[in-house]
């Protein structure tokens, strides 16, 4: 029998802060619509700071050690 729990439990709410909502809007700026550049700063900030507001159970999996 197939397992129909999500993979993680998302909050129903998010806060972020002006500067956080900068940081976000500067990224999609940088990503030009679609074509994400995930190695730009910027972009990776963004998914940094989204990650772990939505799911901080991940930790530091999104680390700076790939670059």
């Amino acid at each position: 029998m197939a397992d129909d729990r999500p993979l993680v439990r998302l909050p129903d709410e998010v806060v972020l802060s002006r500067d956080e909502v900068a940081t976000v809007l500067a990224a999609l700026d940088v990503s030009e619509g679609f074509a994400i550049a995930t190695d730009e700063p910027l972009v990776r900030g963004a998914i940094r700071l989204l990650t772990a507001k939505l799911w901080p159970e991940l930790g530091d999996l999104l680390g700076d050690d790939e670059q």
